[in-house]
């Protein structure tokens, strides 16, 4: 089924568990996605969201922005054709926020 993580089209605690993977950070309102994550989640149930968090190292930060910045749009523009698909992917890692900061 394809659908809109802000308005799941399903009932209230349908299910025992909810996984997202690199997708939240896709999502345009964090916030709401989450709210109906939990919604639709049985009382109990889990909720399992897969991301690259940002990493706090500066060393890390600098090695990650050469790589994913100089190698990675490249290296999708040889293999698909498409650099911007790749540029935008590395670019969406790098503001997704940490996990901390997330809505609860």
């Amino acid at each position: 089924m394809e659908g809109n993580a802000e308005a799941l089209a399903f009932p209230d605690r349908s299910f025992d568990a909810y996984t997202i993977a690199f997708g939240i950070r896709n999502v345009p309102r964090i916030d709401l996605a989450l709210s109906e994550a939990f919604r639709v989640l049985k009382p109990g149930g889990r909720l399992l969201c897969w991301n690259f968090p940002p990493s706090t190292c500066l060393a890390r930060i600098e090695i990650y922005d050469l790589f994913s910045f100089k190698v990675i749009p490249p290296l999708g523009r040889a293999v698909t054709g498409d650099a911007e698909s790749y540029r935008y992917l590395v670019e969406s890692i790098r503001k997704f926020p940490k996990p901390a900061r997330l809505p609860k």
